[in-house]
């Protein structure tokens, strides 16, 4: 960055944080208040619109491409356009009711915000127009990345790609890079352009379309500036937010290592923690909205002036007294208390979790072989997750990718060959060479390994060429007279939809990373989602659903005893071994060193150590 703009933008955030000291107080009542009522009226609102726009696609709810295939369509396009919008908006007001606040005659919290409410619906239609401009902009870089997509990543299986990346996924990656990099050239100005569109919308009463027309003349041979001063705002806040949240978990360990041997003040200090945590994320929200504000407020200057918009206005200096300060200090430690009893008494104390081993013991043997498989069931997984798809004639086979290359450098389709011919095709070399001899097995010989001695996960696999896999899934289940053993999942709605019609008293269940909607409402006996989807609200709302949770791919004790802290169902793994003895572990902790070991895990440091008489290592509390 050049000096002349580095002191410039330095002086800006001068004059900014001079203007938070003399206005501070109203702008916190306003972020107060203005959270107050999205929580109780705006968010519910647009999670209404949200789920009645993904009713009219058919489906209760949207998961993984099914979102991708809704969007592209004209009417979810629009959908999409207008619940974005709707997201934002929701931010956009709050900058509205601040910079009316700020801006013009002192006005009183409540009344800038009536004020803003006026404009609720204009700032909406300003909101949805921005939205659809930046998606103009975007859709045909986002085209050009399919069509690199399309040419040099679709040849074999994405799996491939990703695990060997040969020159052509370099290439694509090389030009989407571009693309992107070409995208934020565009993009960026184009924002930075649109700064001003509020308050002109605001304070001179222009029509949404043309605010972000009047914003971008306006703006025009100052956006390096703007952007400067936008970017130093943002990597400000990220630095602000990193040290305060090392600070506080620095704090956080200092203290539960020196309450760790009492449950009755361990409580309240992981309630204070917890207190804490909440309070300084509203703050920091807080902080950055109020500074977006101000900046842009100290950039803006309305048509005909020179100077900006609003006078500096100091409030008067507040004191507090030693009893509110007393007072404040009692009921906080109430508050701190109360939290941490119930924080403890949410904490699990049985770990009723399945073990699931992905692909088999995929971590010491090559995935979806009877090698793996064999090595799952002898390190005491609860059941074997295993892919299944259709050969050409017609055959129920194990295998994950459409092809053989990431496992044996095939690019032949699993569709495209019989049964007998992947008999010949070496799936395990490419592990260690130990498993050379591992071959492609078929359902019923896993079905057969698994008898009696562990139940079986089958995942319905969707490539487009499948005739009848559902059908013959189901046929060569009830052949081997595992119903009971056996569980269905899939990705594909559609797909847990035709064998609920088919088997109605199945165990099925959904497969998702991600979803639109209520997905606690989906027919599916249980949901397996990405870790990031297992929250504790989450896993929660599915239970009260009556839907089990098993979450997927966890290979690390750290993650694996939080998941199963959230109240998991079931961890989906490569390392089975391991997640038994997670489990195991924790099994043996007593409630206080439970409790440690959330607090461990929330604040992200190591948990406590167990009595020295024990031969068990630290690590494996995790």
């Amino acid at each position: 960055m050049p000096r002349a703009l580095m002191k410039e933008t330095q002086a800006l955030f001068i004059q900014a944080s001079r203007d938070f000291a003399a206005t501070w107080p109203r702008l916190l009542g306003a972020h107060v208040v203005y959270q107050s009522v999205a929580f109780v009226f705006l968010t519910p609102v647009v999670a209404l619109a949200l789920r009645a726009f993904v009713s009219f696609s058919g489906d209760i709810v949207l998961a993984d491409e099914d979102i991708l295939f809704f969007v592209l369509s004209p009417f979810g396009f629009v959908a999409f356009v207008i619940v974005a919008s709707a997201n934002i908006t929701l931010f956009t007001f709050e900058q509205a009711a601040l910079l009316t606040l700020c801006a013009g005659e002192r006005l009183g919290v409540m009344a800038a915000l009536r004020d803003a409410t006026r404009y609720l619906g204009s700032v909406f239609l300003l909101t949805a127009q921005l939205v659809a401009r930046v998606l103009v902009i975007v859709a045909p870089f986002g085209a050009l990345a399919a069509l690199v997509y399309w040419q040099l990543l679709t040849e074999f299986d994405i799996n491939y790609y990703l695990s060997e990346r040969p020159p052509a996924f370099w290439t694509a990656a090389a030009i989407i890079g571009v693309l992107v990099a070409g995208l934020a050239g565009v993009l960026v100005p184009k924002l930075v352009g649109w700064a001003f569109a509020l308050p002109i919308h605001l304070f001179e009463g222009v029509r949404p379309a043309l605010a972000l027309r009047a914003s971008e003349t306006r703006t025009s041979g100052h956006r390096v500036g703007l952007a400067a001063a936008y970017v130093a705002w943002a990597l400000g806040g990220a630095l602000f937010s990193a040290v305060a949240f090392g600070i506080g978990a620095g704090l956080g360990r200092w203290l539960v290592a020196m309450f760790q041997s009492s449950m009755l003040f361990l409580p309240i200090v992981m309630g204070g923690l917890f207190l804490l945590a909440s309070l300084m994320s509203l703050a920091l929200t807080w902080v950055q909205a109020a500074f977006f504000v101000l900046l842009t407020l100290r950039l803006y200057q309305p048509e005909g002036t020179s100077s900006p918009s609003w006078e500096e206005r100091g409030d008067a200096n507040r004191t507090v007294s030693v009893k509110s300060l007393l007072a404040a200090l009692v009921a906080g430690t109430l508050v701190a208390g109360v939290t941490g009893f119930v924080l403890v008494d949410s904490v699990r104390m049985d770990d009723d979790v399945l073990v699931i081993a992905h692909r088999g013991a995929a971590g010491r043997a090559p995935e979806n072989t009877l090698a793996a498989l064999a090595a799952a069931i002898e390190d005491g997984a609860d059941l074997l997750e295993i892919d299944v798809q259709e050969t050409i004639d017609g055959e129920v086979v194990v295998i994950h990718d459409s092809d053989f290359m990431k496992i044996a450098g095939d690019p032949r389709k699993v569709w495209d060959i019989t049964y007998e011919e992947t008999r010949a095709i070496d799936i395990g070399s490419w592990f260690a060479p130990e498993f050379s001899s591992e071959r492609l097995p078929s359902l019923e010989e896993v079905l057969e390994l698994a008898r009696g001695k562990v139940r079986v996960d089958i995942e319905l696999k969707y490539y487009g060429h499948e005739e009848q896999l559902e059908e013959r899934v189901v046929s060569i289940v009830e052949d081997a007279d595992m119903v009971p053993e056996v569980v269905i999942m899939s990705l594909s709605q559609a797909a847990i939809r035709k064998v609920r019609t088919l088997r109605p008293s199945w165990t099925i269940g959904l497969l998702t990373a991600t979803a639109l909607g209520d997905l606690t409402r989906v027919d599916a006996d249980f949901l397996a989602v990405h870790t990031g989807m297992a929250t504790s609200r989450f896993v929660r709302a599915a239970h009260k659903a009556g839907k089990d949770v098993f979450v997927w791919t966890v290979n690390d004790p750290v993650r694996m005893s939080r998941m199963i802290g959230r109240g998991v169902d079931g961890i989906i793994t490569d390392e089975p071994a391991l997640a038994k003895r997670v489990l195991a572990e924790r099994a043996e902790l007593s409630s206080l060193e439970r409790l440690l070991l959330e607090a461990a895990l929330w604040l992200g440091a190591a948990p406590p150590e167990r009595s020295p008489s024990t031969d068990v290592p630290p690590e494996a509390l995790l």
